[in-house]
Protein backbone atom coordinates (compact mmCIF):
# COMPACT_ATOMS: atom_id res chain seq x y z
CA UNK A 1 0.00 0.00 0.00
CA UNK A 2 2.90 2.06 0.99
CA UNK A 3 4.30 1.76 -2.48
CA UNK A 4 1.72 2.56 -3.87
CA UNK A 5 0.84 5.22 -2.89
CA UNK A 6 4.14 6.86 -3.27
CA UNK A 7 4.30 5.76 -6.85
CA UNK A 8 0.90 7.65 -7.17
CA UNK A 9 2.36 11.23 -5.59
CA UNK A 10 5.47 10.53 -7.69
CA UNK A 11 3.52 10.19 -11.11
CA UNK A 12 1.46 13.68 -10.09
CA UNK A 13 4.46 15.06 -9.23
CA UNK A 14 6.19 14.50 -12.59
CA UNK A 15 3.04 15.04 -14.56
CA UNK A 16 3.22 18.61 -13.45
CA UNK A 17 6.89 18.80 -14.55
CA UNK A 18 6.24 19.07 -18.34
CA UNK A 19 7.36 21.87 -20.71
CA UNK A 20 5.40 23.28 -23.31
CA UNK A 21 7.65 22.96 -25.49
CA UNK A 22 8.46 19.04 -24.55
CA UNK A 23 6.78 16.41 -26.74
CA UNK A 24 7.16 12.97 -27.31
CA UNK A 25 9.32 11.91 -30.74
CA UNK A 26 9.56 8.15 -30.42
CA UNK A 27 7.28 5.55 -29.07
CA UNK A 28 7.56 1.99 -29.74
CA UNK A 29 4.67 -0.28 -26.99
CA UNK A 30 5.17 -3.49 -26.09
CA UNK A 31 2.66 -4.55 -23.89
CA UNK A 32 3.55 -6.49 -21.02
CA UNK A 33 7.09 -6.59 -22.14
CA UNK A 34 8.20 -3.89 -19.63
CA UNK A 35 8.70 -3.85 -16.07
CA UNK A 36 6.53 -0.39 -15.68
CA UNK A 37 7.47 -0.68 -11.73
CA UNK A 38 11.38 -1.12 -12.33
CA UNK A 39 10.95 1.74 -15.51
CA UNK A 40 9.08 4.04 -13.20
CA UNK A 41 12.20 3.85 -10.63
CA UNK A 42 14.77 4.20 -12.90
CA UNK A 43 12.58 7.80 -13.97
CA UNK A 44 13.01 8.83 -10.47
CA UNK A 45 16.10 8.16 -10.08
CA UNK A 46 17.64 10.31 -13.22
CA UNK A 47 17.25 13.40 -12.54
CA UNK A 48 20.90 13.85 -11.98
CA UNK A 49 22.97 16.38 -12.27
CA UNK A 50 25.02 14.59 -15.68
CA UNK A 51 24.36 14.15 -19.12
CA UNK A 52 25.70 10.24 -18.27
CA UNK A 53 23.48 6.89 -19.23
CA UNK A 54 22.33 4.03 -17.75
CA UNK A 55 21.31 0.86 -17.89
CA UNK A 56 18.47 0.54 -15.70
CA UNK A 57 14.86 -1.74 -15.75
CA UNK A 58 16.36 -3.84 -18.56
CA UNK A 59 16.50 -0.98 -20.86
CA UNK A 60 19.52 1.30 -21.76
CA UNK A 61 18.18 5.05 -20.62
CA UNK A 62 19.88 8.19 -22.78
CA UNK A 63 19.91 11.56 -21.71
CA UNK A 64 21.44 14.24 -24.39
CA UNK A 65 21.91 18.05 -25.28
CA UNK A 66 22.47 20.83 -28.17
CA UNK A 67 23.68 23.85 -26.22
CA UNK A 68 20.35 22.86 -23.53
CA UNK A 69 20.47 24.44 -19.92
CA UNK A 70 21.27 21.80 -17.89
CA UNK A 71 20.41 17.80 -16.98
CA UNK A 72 17.92 18.35 -14.38
CA UNK A 73 16.07 20.76 -16.54
CA UNK A 74 15.63 17.95 -19.32
CA UNK A 75 14.26 15.84 -16.92
CA UNK A 76 12.18 18.55 -15.52
CA UNK A 77 10.60 18.80 -18.90
CA UNK A 78 10.28 15.30 -20.33
CA UNK A 79 9.61 13.26 -16.84
CA UNK A 80 5.79 13.74 -17.30
CA UNK A 81 5.71 12.79 -20.80
CA UNK A 82 8.32 9.43 -19.64
CA UNK A 83 5.68 8.43 -16.99
CA UNK A 84 2.62 8.47 -19.42
CA UNK A 85 4.65 6.78 -22.14
CA UNK A 86 5.80 3.98 -19.67
CA UNK A 87 2.35 3.60 -18.12
CA UNK A 88 1.37 2.90 -22.04
CA UNK A 89 3.50 0.41 -22.25
CA UNK A 90 6.64 1.35 -23.80
CA UNK A 91 9.75 -0.17 -24.27
CA UNK A 92 11.40 2.33 -26.20
CA UNK A 93 10.58 6.21 -25.75
CA UNK A 94 12.36 9.30 -26.45
CA UNK A 95 11.22 13.07 -25.39
CA UNK A 96 12.64 16.12 -27.07
CA UNK A 97 12.41 19.47 -25.43
CA UNK A 98 13.15 22.57 -27.21
CA UNK A 99 13.91 25.84 -25.45
CA UNK A 100 15.02 28.65 -28.46
CA UNK A 101 18.28 26.78 -30.05
CA UNK A 102 19.06 24.75 -27.64
CA UNK A 103 17.22 20.99 -27.25
CA UNK A 104 17.88 18.05 -24.85
CA UNK A 105 16.59 14.52 -25.04
CA UNK A 106 16.03 12.09 -23.16
CA UNK A 107 14.46 8.47 -22.76
CA UNK A 108 15.22 5.20 -23.08
CA UNK A 109 15.38 1.95 -25.52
Amino acid sequence: MKFTSAFIALAAFAVTQVSANASIVRQFNALGATDQGALHACLNSYRTDNWDGKDCGGRGWFKGTHNYKNPQNCYDACAGLLVTAIDQGASDVECDDVEGGARCWMGFH
